[in-house]
């Protein structure tokens, strides 16, 4: 998916081919060198003013210190994640960014906000070199979010880099404290017009020799403006030169027009027509336009036009792809309008199944939605475009959308309600997406049956969507009606059938880790992780691998789930993806973490990150999650009021959630019952679970957790050890619900004076917690539980730094957690340094083995020992083994 969206890109991400005849000019290429040594240049002027091709020929000179990367803006930019996402990927196609350079793995997804931006601003001030950035076109950027980005940026520019901006018109932003500075090098109108010097050469070098008057009235006429000069040499007869300066006067506009309409007219008419039928793409191929004009030659009719200098022009310096100057092609398509208007809706429907065929969903959206074919629009869609909704492309397919959604709002069909539910879905509007996707699944009926297969799995992909975030209980049955539509329907009718399947996938694994089915969502996830690698779906991937944080969390694996999570933020964070819904399930699986590990103020900082991104409602079994993680905080600091406060939140969001799956439901009834005890109220407590199942679940052993210590505050331990036997006895796979329940169950051992069980509990919750770092249970148990910890140093001697940290009565939280895990979590690089340092590998050959540099692998160790509280190697070896890291 990522290569596709480069692959579009890279007819935008550099400088057009100079034609033949080009005038360079000495003046203005001093300037713009000269104007780098400032923080920005600004080329701005109308229409026709060469400030492209002018820029195009700088760049080719190699004046400027460090790369220069190129990025034309078109209107799909006036989307943050989408303009950010192309710039970023200019700087890559450019070369400005080197290998192993932070912002290569960035990748902007529907999240991106000012955290995102910051990231890529601090990625370009690590950069070793200057990098200038052109971006050409920036008139076409409007959308105020994206504007106050770029001026963000201009507030905080890193000194590597220099930003040259051509434009139309005066760019919003706020360029006045440059200017006053002397920081903003202006090129305007007055400058980019050609001298008479300029203009001698420019007629000379078109074997076209003026003396000096009609030299001199034809620059009066055009004041210079290049386009209208570069039309004169196209339409001036050398034999009545004077003539046809007679005939055109006037206005940069009405000399233009006037000048485009003798060039068309001089040309043959086989060119003629072949650029009025091809003056429907914006950009043209050699095979779109053989497509278009149903000939077999078009590329030696384009490469002898550009040799002709009839105003077009290769793109990206390659001699592929081709694009005709918009003047001539803004009135080519007037022009074919009104001499062939039969042919236009053909025109744009042969240029949309030509990029169709290529795979290339999006133009060929953007070109059947040019002459309303809605129904066009629907089958491309769903075939082969959804897909991308979870990609970088995903604001430019919003972007072909939008005039079919917003025809879904007068003359709402199954085609126009899909279209407007993607777009819905990119805004995180889940309501109305799930509103349009229900009422475009009524009129299926009028969608032809060969494409209909497709249309009712894309449905179902937004009913799927729609139950993560109401009623969570129907994502299984969901998930699974989406797969028996896809094992349905044929390849040829759904191209990217293997995309769907590995969503839909992942999202049925999902619904049965709150419905309980944690095996069979342990092994559907740990296969769909790889697959979704290999289909290009990052997000769908790092969806997998929380939730197998998750599932380690609930199973006891902590340090398993602590690295797991700790690779994925790792990535999240690089790629700009810590906002996204996807990334909910890391952070519920992070906060559950610290928790057990008893570092509150890290569980926190995870919970209010998380649910602050998460307002919208995506993916609600995990704000779920992360609200009782917030009861459980709020518990593990005996904080009665705040926890009662935290259970009222999470009550709200469970009405907001609708029908809740049973482990899920029954995790949440736990959560409120907890909250009760803190502010002793054990009644209430036993009244919000039902302990009477027998424990062969994770949801069976916390409500049998949390009725024993109902039953404890009542002081009545008999109660609760009966309740808490059966717990042990099933060597239940849940670590962590497993000590406490023995922590507890030694509690009421000792209560009831049974000193011998009371000691066995203890060991055999000591046993299993040291291993993973479990602590916040032995901290909660109170003074019973510091005795028995002081009992069991002495009688077993098991442990003993371990059980001393936690009976150290004014023990720091964060110290006692310390033994489970860092501080920090190490990063994906720290982690795989980390597995080197067991061998016999020196600094270098470690370096080899990565393909970094010495001194990288080196930063990598001292920032391991100071998260590990290390000071050798050997050191953080045996740390890092105690803490499960390697």
């Amino acid at each position: 998916m990522r290569e596709r969206s480069i692959g579009l890109l890279r007819l935008r991400a550099a400088p057009p081919a100079v034609p033949a005849g080009f005038v360079r000019r000495p003046r203005l290429e001093d300037r713009l060198t000269d104007g780098v040594a400032h923080p920005v240049t600004l080329v701005c002027a109308g229409p026709g003013y060469g400030k492209t091709l002018t820029l195009a020929s700088w760049a080719q000179l190699g004046a400027t210190p460090g790369a220069v990367a190129w990025l034309t803006i078109d209107e799909t930019d006036n989307d943050l994640q989408a303009f950010w996402s192309d710039l970023l990927g200019a700087l890559a196609i450019g070369g400005a960014l080197p290998p192993g350079s932070a912002l290569l793995e960035v990748e902007p997804a529907s999240g991106f906000g000012d955290q995102q931006a910051q990231l890529i601003r601090a990625g370009l001030a690590e950069l070793p070199a200057m990098v200038t950035l052109v971006l050409d076109d920036f008139h076409h950027i409007h959308d105020r979010t994206v504007l106050e980005s770029v001026g963000q940026l201009l507030d905080h520019q890193p000194p590597q880099l220099r930003l040259v901006l051509a434009s139309r018109t005066d760019p919003a932003l706020r360029l006045h404290r440059l200017r006053v500075n002397g920081e903003l090098t202006d090129i305007r109108a007055d400058d980019l017009a050609f001298t008479e010097t300029e203009a001698a050469e420019l007629f000379h070098r078109n074997d076209i020799h003026l003396p000096g008057d009609p030299l001199g009235i034809l620059l009066d006429r055009t004041e210079g403006w290049a386009a209208g000069l570069r039309l004169a040499i196209m339409c001036l007869d050398p034999a009545d030169i004077d003539g046809g300066l007679a005939r055109f006067t006037g206005s940069d506009r009405l000399v233009g027009e006037y000048l485009v309409e003798e060039v068309t007219d001089r040309l043959p008419e086989m060119d003629r027509q072949f650029l009025l039928m091809t003056s429907v793409a914006d950009r043209l191929s050699a095979g779109l336009a053989n497509e278009l004009t149903g000939h077999d030659n078009a590329q030696l009719i384009l490469e002898r036009l550009v040799t002709q200098n009839a105003l077009v022009v290769a793109l990206a310096g390659r001699n592929d792809w081709f694009s005709v100057h918009p003047l001539l092609r803004e009135l080519l398509r007037h022009r074919l309008t009104l001499e062939h208007p039969g042919d236009v809706t053909d025109l744009h429907l042969r240029a949309s199944r030509w990029f169709a065929a290529q795979g290339e969903p999006i133009p060929a959206i953007r070109h059947a939605s040019a002459t309303g074919q809605w129904d066009e629009v629907g089958r491309l869609l769903t075939g082969l475009a959804l897909p991308l909704i979870v990609t970088p492309s995903a604001p430019a397919l919003v972007a072909a959308l939008g005039p079919a959604a917003a025809r879904a709002r007068v003359n709402p069909t199954a085609s126009t309600l899909l279209a407007a539910a993607v777009c819905h879905y990119h805004r995180h509007d889940y309501e109305s997406m799930i509103r349009d996707a229900n009422d475009a699944a009524d009129l299926i009926a009028g969608v032809r049956e060969a494409d209909r297969s497709a249309a009712e799995v894309v449905i179902a992909v937004f009913q799927l969507v729609g139950s993560r975030t109401r009623n969570p209980a129907l994502t299984v049955p969901s998930a699974a009606h989406l797969l028996d539509l896809l094992d349905k329907t044929p390849r040829r009718e759904l191209p990217t059938v293997e995309q769907y399947r590995a969503i839909a996938t992942t999202n049925l694994a999902v619904g049965r880790i709150w419905t309980g089915q944690l095996t069979e969502a342990q092994e559907s996830l740990s296969i769909i992780k790889t697959r979704s690698r290999e289909l290009g779906l990052g997000l769908t991937e790092m969806s997998a691998q929380a939730h197998l944080a998750l599932l380690d969390v609930i199973h006891g694996r902590l340090p398993e789930a602590y690295r797991r999570s700790s690779v994925e933020r790792g990535v999240a964070d690089r790629r700009g993806w810590a906002s996204e819904p996807q990334a909910l399930a890391l952070h519920a699986a992070l906060a559950l973490i610290h928790l057990e590990w008893d570092q509150l103020d890290a569980a926190t900082v995870d919970i209010d990150s998380a649910l602050t991104v998460s307002n919208s409602g995506s993916d609600m079994p995990c704000r779920l999650v992360l609200h009782i993680a917030a009861v459980g905080v709020a518990v593990a600091r005996r904080d009665g009021a705040a926890a009662v406060a935290a259970s009222a939140r999470l009550d709200r969001i469970q009405t907001l959630a609708g029908d809740l799956p049973p482990l899920l439901a029954r995790w949440c009834a736990v959560a409120h019952a907890d909250a009760h005890l803190a502010a002793a109220e054990p009644s209430a407590a036993i009244a919000r679970v039902d302990a009477d199942r027998e424990p062969v679940g994770f949801a069976d052993a916390l409500e049998r957790v949390v009725m024993a210590k109902a039953h404890l505050m009542l002081d009545q331990p008999e109660a609760a050890f009966d309740l808490l036997d059966p717990v042990a006895a099933t060597s239940l796979p849940y670590r962590g619900a497993v000590v406490e329940a023995r922590v507890l169950a030694a509690v009421a051992a000792d209560r009831m004076h049974r000193d011998t069980a009371a000691m066995a509990a203890i060991t055999e919750a000591v046993d299993l917690a040291q291993g993973v770092g479990i602590v916040r249970p032995f901290l909660a148990g109170g003074p019973r539980v510091t005795a028995l910890l002081a009992r069991h140093r002495h009688v077993v001697a098991r442990h003993l730094d371990f059980t001393l940290d936690l009976s150290t009565e004014d023990a720091d939280p964060a110290t006692v957690g310390a033994s489970a895990s860092p501080v920090d979590p190490l990063t994906e690089r720290e982690l795989a340094v980390l597995t080197y340092l067991p061998t016999m590998l020196k600094s270098g050959e470690i370096a080899a083995d990565l393909f970094v540099t010495v001194n990288t692998v080196k930063s990598h160790q001292r920032s391991i020992y100071r998260k590990l509280g290390v000071a050798s190697r050997r050191e953080a070896v045996d740390r890092a083994r105690d803490l499960k890291l390697l």
